[in-house]
């Protein structure tokens, strides 16, 4: 707007405030713009606000969707000294009898240490590089060993090389000498430790010996081996989970015996079916709220009449008091299981009991109503959360799109009002000043005249 401003002294106007009063008329109009334009962005918030409740329903219904997700399982073991297990909800639920005979170990080579009382101690001294060589489960390395070499420098040459296969080389001081060991990572009878013939520190022409003759092995490269229920089983390492369906077990004691049992975690499940209960009715809570006519105030919620709003609403109502058909069991209903929904709020409540009873007498039942691949409502819900919030074509998604244009259609408006309204103030400013000068003027002859005619 203007900065100038017009003198009222000839006319005795305050023509600064006749302006702004008459500008502040013409604002009307932008001002209206302004306040749909606030209204409008307050709808896109509310719509990211919604967008986000989805997304935390579809999270909800992703644990229920799945029968590996659904159900719940827990392992538990007689002795966790000898085994440990954990299960996943694809386990079955059984008890199984586990003898540990020897568990998976890795390869360790110790060196003797002849000769080499410190870290420092140089090992390659010869004024030549020399070679160590080694291989690990099949692959060998050889490693090219600088004149000077210490003890230290030779471990890390070990240890940084890229092309490392899966040792470790670390020293230990038996309180005489100082000893590298070289450690497999992984176990396995596979996972052996040679040291090879290329190897060029041999104890002479002023090398140490680390040939194959000055390594004793230490631990060997073995599988586990164990039986459950009497099957003899043999791996590689001591956590298994490719023997028992859905569990997973971690042998600890040789020579020992442990029971695992595996059981349903009904109280889990429905720990899950709460979660998604607590997460569609915040979503339906949020609709109703921003959706809702205000008595009092006599205003309609910021999402009142918008389609897409009332669509995800009756979709979702559809999916939760709908029959799931197609099902073998004796449920198709959430009522069945307690689950009901309240015809003021449109909630989902739910009897705990009657979903306790349930779970323990038709888990089965209760998990297909759920899961079914064709019309399980974890299923309907889980789709079509995913289909409204779709980044690229999803409805909400494209309603925002709709929104932001008309937002950046009225501020292109109310940016070509402002400059025509900064050009009627600027005119209003020059024709107001123009009328001042002139009655000054008039003002200035009539003095003058006045005078004249006093002293004639």
């Amino acid at each position: 707007m203007s900065s100038f401003t017009v003198g009222g002294l000839a006319t005795g106007i305050d023509y600064n405030d006749l302006i702004s009063k008459l500008i502040e008329v013409k604002r009307r109009p932008i001002d209206i713009l302004e306040s749909k334009k606030s209204s409008y962005n307050e709808k896109m918030n509310s719509y990211s606000e919604l967008s986000s409740k989805l997304a935390s329903l579809k999270s909800a219904v992703n644990k229920l969707r799945l029968g590996a997700t659904f159900y719940v399982r827990t392992a538990t073991t007689s002795d966790e000294t000898v085994v440990e297990s954990t299960a996943t909800g694809a386990a079955s639920v059984g008890n199984y009898a586990i003898t540990v005979t020897t568990l998976a170990s890795a390869e360790k080579e110790v060196h003797n240490g002849t000769g080499l009382a410190s870290p420092s101690d140089v090992v390659n001294s010869s004024g030549s590089d020399k070679v160590f060589q080694y291989t690990y489960d099949g692959t060998q390395r050889t490693l090219s060993v600088p004149e000077g070499t210490t003890l230290e420098g030779l471990k890390n040459l070990i240890n940084d090389d890229i092309d490392n296969p899966g040792i470790s080389a670390t020293l230990v001081n038996d309180g005489s000498n100082e000893r590298m060991v070289l450690t497999g990572n992984d176990t396995g009878s596979s996972k052996n430790i040679t040291v090879d013939a290329g190897t060029t520190l041999d104890g002479s022409g002023g090398t140490s010996d680390f040939t194959a003759a000055a390594f004793t092995e230490n631990k060997t490269a073995a599988n586990a081996d164990f039986t459950i229920d009497g099957l003899q089983i043999s791996r590689e390492t001591n956590s298994i989970a490719d023997v028992i369906s859905g569990v997973t077990i971690t042998l600890k004691k040789e020579d020992s015996t442990a029971n695992i049992s595996v059981a349903s975690d009904n109280e889990e499940i429905k720990k899950q079916i709460e979660e998604f209960v607590t997460a569609y009715n915040d979503v339906m809570s949020f609709i109703a709220d921003n959706t809702a006519y205000d008595s009092t105030t006599k205003e309609s919620g910021i999402l009142s009449g918008e389609a897409t709003v009332r669509n995800i609403q009756n979709s979702m109502r559809s999916a939760v008091s709908g029959s799931v058909s197609g099902l073998s069991g004796a449920l198709s209903l959430l009522a069945e299981i307690g689950i009901t929904t309240d015809y003021k709020t449109g909630n989902l409540e739910m009897n705990s009991t009657t979903l306790e009873t349930e779970l323990g007498s038709h888990l089965d039942d209760v998990a297909d109503l759920f899961t079914d691949s064709s019309n399980g409502i974890a299923k309907q819900i889980y789709d079509y959360t995913g289909t409204i919030t779709s980044s690229i074509d999803g409805s909400i998604t494209l309603r925002k799109d709709g929104l932001q244009d008309v937002i950046k259609n009225i501020s292109d408006t109310i940016r070509n009002m402002e400059f025509r309204l900064e050009k009627t103030e600027d005119d209003l400013v020059r024709k107001f000043t123009a009328l001042e000068s002139l009655v000054s003027n008039y003002t200035t002859i009539g003095n003058f005249l006045t005078n004249f005619s006093t002293r004639a």
